[in-house]
This record gives C-alpha cells, structure tokens and sequence, in this order.
C-alpha cells in the first residue's frame, strides 16, 4: 500500500536554498517536507567554489547582490562560524578606471574591505605579478557548503521537518484551490504548498505542471591544482571567466568558464578549460601556467533570462521568486552566501498567505540549533 504523508510545505532540491527554506519553514512551525533525489548537497552547491561572498565582485553590476553578499556574509559568520574559514581573500589587480570605481562604490553599498600595502602581499604570496599595484582584503572566505546544508537540515528535523534523500519526484498534480499531491518513488505527498527549489533542474519540476521558466543555462568549469598561495585570490577587474583562485587545504580551485548549454545534463568540463582558464589568471600569478592540473569538475547556474543575451555573463545574479500557479512557487537565481535570505522571503511569502505571523529567526540562532 502507498504511504501517504501529509504537511504544509513540500520543498524539492536539497541544496543551499532547499535546505535554507526547510529550516525556516521549520523554524516558523510549519510541517515541512525536504525532498532530495540523491543526497543533500549533491548538485551544483557542491560543485561551486564554495566561497562566502562578500560582494566586492558585483559592486558596479549589481549592487543589490553586492548589499545582500556583505550583509549575509556577516550573518552566517556569526551563526556558523565553525563552518566558515577565518582566512579572507584577496582581490588584487591594477590601479585603474575600474578598480577606482569599484572601490568607491563598495564604501557606499557597505561592502567591507581594507587595503593592503602591495610590498606586504608580496611578501606573503611571492608568485605574484610584480606589476599588481591593488590590493584589497575582503570579506570574501571558504564556506564548508555540505556542512551548512547538513546543519540547515538538523535545525529542522528537530523542528519536526522530514528529511526524505533519494527521492525522485515522478509527478505533481494539483487537486484542489489549495492542495497538491507529490507523487514519489517512495509514496505521495499531500500538500498545501510546494516550493521549487531544484536549481538546474528547476524546469524539469516546472513542467510536471506544464509550466516552463525562461532559464539560461551557464556552466562553469572549475580546474584544481597545488596551491601557489596561502590564501584564495582573485582578479579585482570587470568580472570575467577565470577570476577565482579559491584556496582549500592546500588546493587551488581555479574558476570559472561560462558556457551556454541547452540544459544541465549537457554539463562537463571543456576540453578547453584548462588551457583558458590557467592563461587567464596567469596575469595575477604567472606561474599558474606551469601548475599540474590534478582534476577538473562542473556546475551549472540557472539563471533567469533577463536581457536577450545568451552570455551567462551578461545575466543579473539576483534572485527571483515565481508564484505558479498558486501556491507553487520556483526560486530562481541567487547565490550559495544569500541563500539564507531567498530562503526567509519565500517563507515570508508563505506565512502571510497562510495567516501566520510568526517572524524570521534564522539570522540570529546558531545554525544546527
């Protein structure tokens, strides 16, 4: 016989904003459900630089993403911190237009940063181009993201959350004003809300509805090799392909490309990549040229098509929330260091349709508690 389970919100996609809107919804008394297909943090959370942001990369482009970034960096290391590097980035470059400007316009987004004396960063990284005159210490540092989506999930199992891994979705119908019915591998659901938040495969749950979002699909290859820094570097210019050297236990990430692809079971690494993405941050650390490469991985951003563009580049990087039909909403976009906070405004949404006044306090209790 088919098990039925029955609760107020069904959340699909166990990633950083899945498990984030699973224990706020958890938080805030509601009967939440997380389904995941594999494991928690399996997808593209995992196969991203893992780096908490702080925002100096989208100063000039996208400010709000830039706001957001510093204020949610802050709060995740208060509420994680044993999950967050103490050792920040650098972003280093040439004095210029750009950096001139960034620099102005992250003191008035509020984005922290301190300059270093160029002869002081030198003598901790001597690999660097001799010719950088820009160096600024950010925010910026190495998120453990399996480790927060775990936690994320903890804090609402003991909220009565039900954590449900290897959990394919097979079919969703909608039954009634203000019920759905998941159908999965392991039984159906009954639901009044569902929420989306399945990442690259966003339209695959989309369409069970026959529903399709305007989606960009944008990999990014990442190359690893020995580090040639004691800390994650990146190129301080107009934001490009290859601008992150992301420093873990020893290891240089080097990233990212931004390939346009039909859907996200076409993603793999370029054959290309390596090559590209080695000359390009050579500018900052030559030697990198000369770095065995030990593997390369992929991840893909979905991304809503704001402009006519194809170029991922040239997409926003903030998020969207998307109600359709009712009561089934898709949260698009974003970044792994705002997902606390795509989480606690789609939640916010839900609360006020459901009547509940019950505020957000994910942003002050300790992450896990």
């Amino acid at each position: 016989m088919e098990k039925v389970e029955k609760c107020d919100i069904v959340i699909i996609g166990g990633g950083a904003t899945g498990t984030s809107i699973f224990r706020d919804a958890a938080m805030r008394g509601l009967k939440a459900c997380l389904l995941e297909r594999e494991e928690i943090s399996s997808g593209a959370t995992s196969h991203s630089h893992q780096n908490l942001l702080g925002g100096m990369r989208y100063v000039i482009k996208d400010p709000d993403v830039a706001d957001e970034c510093a204020r949610e960096n802050e709060i995740i290391s208060k509420i994680a911190p044993h999950i967050v590097s103490p050792v920040k980035n650098y972003f280093v470059g040439f004095r210029n237009e750009y950096t001139i400007s960034a620099l102005d316009a992250a003191k008035y987004v509020g984005v922290r940063f301190k300059i270093i004396n160029a002869n002081v960063a030198f003598k901790e990284i001597p690999l660097l181009n001799p010719k950088i005159d820009v160096v600024v210490e950010t925010e910026d540092k190495n998120i453990n993201a399996t480790e927060l989506c775990r936690l994320n999930c903890i804090s609402a199992v003991k909220r009565n959350g039900t954590l449900l891994e290897y959990t394919v979705v097979k079919n969703i119908e909608k039954q009634s004003y203000n019920e759905y019915v998941v159908f999965t591998n392991h039984g159906r659901i009954t639901t009044r809300y569902v929420i989306n938040a399945a990442g690259a495969w966003t339209n695959h749950i989309a369409n069970k509805l026959e529903i399709t979002l305007p989606l960009l699909y944008s990999q990014g290859t990442i190359i690893v090799q020995k580090s040639l820094s004691p800390r994650g570097l990146q190129y301080f210019h107009e934001p490009g392909d290859g601008d992150a050297y992301i420093v873990h236990n020893g290891f240089a990430w080097l990233g990212t490309t931004s390939t346009t692809i039909n859907s996200p079971e076409e993603a793999k690494p370029e054959p290309w990549a390596e090559h590209y993405l080695k000359d390009k941050f050579s500018i900052i650390l030559p030697k990198v040229i000369d770095q065995e490469t030990i593997r390369a991985f992929v991840g893909v951003r979905p991304l809503l098509k704001t402009t006519n563009s194809l170029n991922g580049r040239k997409q926003s990087r903030n998020f969207q929330i998307i109600e359709k039909p009712k009561g089934f909403f898709h949260i698009i976009g974003g970044k792994l260091t705002i997902a606390r906070l795509m989480a606690e405004k789609v939640a916010d949404k839900i609360c006020e349709e459901m009547g509940i006044n019950t505020k957000c306090t994910t942003a002050k209790l300790p992450l896990g508690d």
